[in-house]
């Protein structure tokens, strides 16, 4: 069995508003009329149109991985709005949350337990 790879599928009611904050955000950009795939820093996510922008704000996806504090540092340095703070939770995870100009929220995390030596952040 080959590795699987899981790409989330968000939705947006402004496509072109999208790819203009994902190109901010460092992102590569293909469009497809009402279809987008974004990639960049070791991530691809793709985007679908909706006529209902209400959805948007209840949808989220995780994107886990070691580079998250590279990438917190590169998304600030570009500017990224609506971009948290990095923060330690309850659940031993070490987060920071970005939305997207609709309100999906992205979240990126990494174990705590595998943050590299001397790096430590508040709890949040």
């Amino acid at each position: 069995m080959s590795d699987l790879l899981a790409i989330p599928i968000l939705l947006s009611p402004d496509i072109e508003a999208t790819t203009d904050f994902a190109r901010s955000c460092g992102f590569d950009v293909e469009s497809f009329g009402d279809y987008a795939i974004l990639r960049g820093h070791g991530i691809e996510l793709h985007y679908a149109h909706t006529t209902r922008p209400d959805v948007c704000a209840h949808t989220s996806c995780y994107i886990r991985g070691g580079g998250i504090l590279a990438l917190h540092e590169t998304l600030r340095s570009l500017g990224a709005r609506r971009l948290s703070d990095i923060a330690s939770r309850p659940w031993g995870m070490t987060e920071f949350y970005l939305h997207d100009p609709h309100d999906n929220l992205l979240k990126f995390g990494m174990s705590t337990d595998e943050l590299p030596a001397g790096h430590s952040f508040p709890e949040g």
